[in-house]
C-alpha cells in the first residue's frame, strides 16, 4: 500500500477551513438552543392549558355543589 499524500495548507486555507467550521459549530449550537427553548414552551403552554382545565373543573362542581 503506498503512503498517503500529506497535504499542506496555506495561512490562507488554513483560516477559511476554521471559519467553516466554526460556522459549522455555530449552526449546531443554534439548533440546540432552539429545540430546548421550544420545549421550555412546549411545556408552560401545556401546564397552563391543564392548570385552567382543572380549575374549570373544580369550579363547576363547586357550583353544582350549590345547586
Amino acid at each position: 500500500m503506498p503512503p498517503r499524500k500529506v497535504v499542506q495548507q496555506t495561512p490562507e486555507t488554513a483560516v477559511i477551513t476554521a471559519k467553516i467550521e466554526d460556522l459549522r459549530k455555530s449552526i449546531t449550537l443554534i439548533g440546540k438552543d432552539s429545540r430546548f427553548a421550544s420545549g421550555l414552551w412546549v411545556g408552560f403552554v401545556k401546564g397552563m392549558a391543564i392548570g385552567l382545565f382543572v380549575s374549570l373543573v373544580l369550579a363547576g362542581l363547586k357550583v353544582m355543589a350549590w345547586v
